[in-house]
């Protein structure tokens, strides 16, 4: 984020966005929910449809959008004074490193739904791409509209990656249309979004804590919720 000088000249902690970072939260809170039920559901501790049910069908579309237009928000935030490309591979290692992870790990689990491509990967792939777009934030509302729009009217299979993998993948977030969703954050954090005054409360302060610690907590709540369901499911 923004980085301010004191009178001494040290530079200071970089500065957060409260919007951001609770909508960020919002995200993950939504995301454990999902999951959650999504566990409890599997061992038929409830019967939801997560395919035919609008609500069910609907929510992990908002997630990942509310996800990814946060993280083009974070992108303009950070390389709008130029790309910072040493942030941008350490982003890429970081990012990518836990996508290799979740796809080895869900391969050897989940052979037949195994992650190839899902929400890491795309934030991966995307944090590379949308940093040529954060100067341009008319083209990026542009592009992206254009993105969401066509997928919503047309619905085309570009690549039926699934089909020619035989597999069913638990998580797939392909580039199109989702990239559309970076560039339209991008885009929010030129007309300054982020920068409407929210003041931090009780109500806030689980979701913006939840938002400064996204990637671990996306890492850790799958092995524990299914873990901690599964134990209940035992018992």
């Amino acid at each position: 984020m923004k980085k301010t000088i004191s009178d001494t000249g040290k530079k200071q902690a970089p500065q957060r966005y409260l919007l951001l970072d609770a909508l960020r939260g919002f995200a993950v809170f939504l995301m454990i929910f999902f999951h959650l039920a999504y566990d409890l559901n599997l061992f038929r501790f409830i019967r939801i449809d997560i395919f035919k049910d609008p609500f069910w069908f609907g929510l992990p579309r908002l997630i990942v959008s509310l996800f990814l237009i946060c993280m083009g928000i974070s992108l303009a935030i950070v390389h709008k004074a130029g790309i910072k490309w040493h942030l941008v591979k350490k982003r890429l290692f970081i990012i990518g490193g836990w996508a290799a992870v979740i796809t080895g790990v869900t391969y050897f689990l989940f052979p037949k739904s195994y992650v190839y491509f899902g929400i890491l990967h795309c934030i991966a792939v995307s944090s590379l791409m949308g940093v040529f777009f954060v100067n341009r934030p008319k083209l990026s509302l542009l592009i992206g509209l254009a993105l969401v729009a066509s997928n919503i009217i047309v619905k085309p299979r570009l690549l039926p990656i699934s089909g020619w993998l035989e597999i069913n993948p638990m998580d797939y977030v392909p580039l199109y249309p989702w990239f559309g969703l970076v560039l339209i954050g991008i885009f929010l954090e030129h007309i300054r979004f982020p920068q409407i005054p929210l003041k931090e409360n009780l109500f806030l302060k689980p979701f913006v804590f939840m938002g400064r610690h996204a990637l671990i907590l996306y890492i850790i709540h799958r092995p524990v919720l299914y873990g901690a369901v599964f134990a209940f499911y035992k018992l």
